[in-house]
């Protein structure tokens, strides 16, 4: 054997245990997603702000989150069939308003879809969590530059 084919073949090892590894990504997520999630944690990394050279950072943990909204951790229930709904309470625990929609999974992005937006994340399967990471646009300014990262810890199916 040449080292040509043998990097070949090294190569093609790598590139089947990617695809596999992919593979058991979108299966896992697809497979723990259905259920009822509860926020965690949230933290924006705003880049230019209002298109300027100034940024900030906004956060919010779940233990002070009605201290610091006067509403309740928002939750999220993903259906088996491919939809979702995003309940937000006030701290009485009467529902403000509901974002609904349909979810699929692709590698490891999770697609959300409303009637009048599309959000995208890279999600990361952790022991009773998932981790969304994503560029949104936060401050309104018209750029998706501003750095989303939300935790969410699992309650139920």
């Amino acid at each position: 054997m040449t080292k040509s084919h043998a990097l070949i073949g090294f190569a093609l090892v790598l590139f089947f245990t990617n695809c596999k590894q992919e593979e058991k990504t979108v299966a896992d997520l697809k497979t723990h997603l259905p259920g009822e999630w509860e926020v965690e944690s949230l933290h924006v990394q705003v880049n230019t702000a209002d298109n300027t050279d100034s940024s900030y950072v906004f956060e919010a943990q779940r233990d002070s989150w009605v201290a610091q909204f006067q509403v309740k951790p928002f939750r999220t229930y993903y259906g088996e069939d491919n939809k979702y709904r995003i309940e937000y309470r006030t701290q009485y625990d009467s529902i403000i308003s509901t974002s609904r929609g349909i979810w699929n999974v692709f590698g490891d992005t999770l697609w959300r879809i409303e009637p009048t937006a599309t959000y995208q994340y890279v999600v990361k399967l952790k022991p009773g969590r998932l981790e969304y990471k994503s560029l949104v646009d936060w401050d309104g300014d018209g750029q998706e530059d501003d750095d989303y990262t939300e935790v969410q810890r699992f309650l139920g199916r």
